[in-house]
């Protein structure tokens, strides 16, 4: 007997590949978006996260600063710096006892850390730098570790409160050895999908106490652009 099954007509066919051609298009477009949708979304939350990240090891550290009276335990030092005309960032210098995530066998509780800018290599801004040295008693000249605290810093301004008065800078040594009671840090950060320089970023300011810090103001020192 002749075998008289039949089967798909080229228009059949043709028909078929255009619906599986939308079909794929339709989930193409839909996969794109939401694509988008996760990197804006990263985006946004990018400076927030990279300012709660800094805060948080700027916390670590002046929490545990040491009064600056021993060997080991150096002077306190916070400055005013500009990195570049359009990005202002200040300089702290202090002995801490804070401890790193990852530790070297020989190295002693005390650390001297600094924090300081510099430009970036694509000049968007400036990058926060924490440098640390862990062997204060070497007979030789150390190099610190360095580490990116974060990048893309438009403003790093410190002010420190003297029981009184917040003032711009600090010197342990000038001040009859004694910590500010507490640190005010201001971080802004520019935006990654920042078109111009003057466009303003993701701004974030804290108040870091010293638990170490003595109220002993300084007479002799300017406080007029200190606000009580």
């Amino acid at each position: 007997m002749r075998d008289h099954r039949g089967g798909f007509t080229l228009l059949e066919i043709l028909m078929a590949t255009a619906m599986t051609a939308v079909l794929a298009g339709s989930l193409y477009a839909s996969l794109y978006i939401a694509f988008r949708a996760k990197e804006s979304a990263m985006r946004s939350v990018e400076s927030p996260r990279a300012s709660q990240a800094a805060f948080e090891m700027l916390r670590q550290d002046i929490a545990s600063a040491v009064v600056p009276t021993g060997l080991l335990a150096g002077p306190f030092v916070g400055a005013n710096a500009t990195v570049s005309p359009d990005s202002e960032g200040d300089t702290l210098s202090l002995h801490t006892v804070s401890a790193d995530v990852e530790t070297s066998f020989g190295e002693g509780d005390i650390r001297l850390v600094e924090y300081f800018c510099q430009v970036d290599e694509d000049a968007n801004g400036s990058t926060l730098i924490r440098a640390v040295t862990t062997n204060l008693l070497s007979t030789r000249q150390v190099e610190p570790v360095q580490e990116v605290v974060c990048r893309g810093v438009k403003e790093f301004h410190l002010r420190y409160f003297d029981g009184t008065a917040w003032q711009d800078s600090w010197d342990s040594t000038t001040r009859n050895n004694v910590l500010p009671t507490a640190v005010e840090v201001t971080l802004e950060l520019k935006e990654p999908t920042a078109k111009s320089q003057d466009q303003s970023g993701y701004r974030m300011t804290r108040v870091l106490l010293v638990p170490c810090g003595q109220a002993v103001p300084d007479e002799t020192t300017d406080t007029a652009g200190g606000t009580s």
